[in-house]
């Protein structure tokens, strides 16, 4: 298909993703999401040096498959912010759909919501990194398309070594308008109860707020 041959250049092999994860060892399991288990492990970077980083494996148990492996990757790689995760890379061999990211050493922010180990300093940064990345999500600078991630959470709000918020998770996500100061999409209700707003949950009417 002519979308993943746009992606080539990202392409990791799937001997490449058993040898880092071991098998996809137990040892290296640091999570597990409503796309499946992610691991972690260490890859020879396009730049020619190693790379920590974080292995999601799709398992269409949980409800989710192409659309959004595919979407995620598409939507990484055009739109980067230093609030966002980074996409290293994909695999799609032999049936599996595994996404390679930058690793974020800290885990996300919903291991640290009910513990004293953040200062009120530091939750106040991670509180303004996750809005400066909706804020490039809703207003970038370089595309006509604004993205309304729809499963903004705790824990997709992910901590790199300095405590810095990235955004993950995009496979919910929708494209709209950006050149309108309101944007409106009538959708099917997706995300986590407890986090949607009210009104989008009753109406289904979907907008950047």
């Amino acid at each position: 298909m002519a979308h993943e041959r746009q992606f080539d250049h990202l392409k990791i092999s799937l001997q490449s993703i058993k040898l880092t994860t071991n098998n996809f060892a137990t040892e290296n399991l640091i999570g597990q999401g409503g796309f499946g288990k992610v691991y972690k492990g260490v890859i020879d970077h396009s730049l020619g040096q190693d790379a920590k980083v974080a292995l999601k494996r799709l398992d269409r148990v949980f409800g989710q498959g192409d659309p959004e492996f595919w979407k995620e990757i598409m939507l990484l790689s055009l739109y980067r912010h230093e609030n966002i995760v980074s996409l290293l890379g994909y695999c799609d061999d032999s049936g599996e759909k595994i996404l390679v990211y930058e690793y974020a050493s800290n885990k996300s922010l919903d291991f640290y919501i009910n513990n004293k180990e953040l200062t009120w300093v530091q939750r106040l940064r991670i509180c303004l990194g996750a809005a400066r990345g909706l804020a490039y999500l809703h207003a970038p600078s370089d595309t006509q398309l604004r993205v309304l991630h729809r499963d903004i959470k705790s824990s997709n709000i992910l901590l790199d070594d300095n405590w810095n918020a990235k955004i993950s998770d995009f496979g919910l996500s929708k494209f709209a308008p950006a050149n309108k100061d309101f944007t409106f999409l009538i959708s099917n209700v997706v995300g986590t109860f407890g986090y949607c707003d009210p009104l989008y949950i009753e109406t289904g009417l979907l907008t950047k707020e």
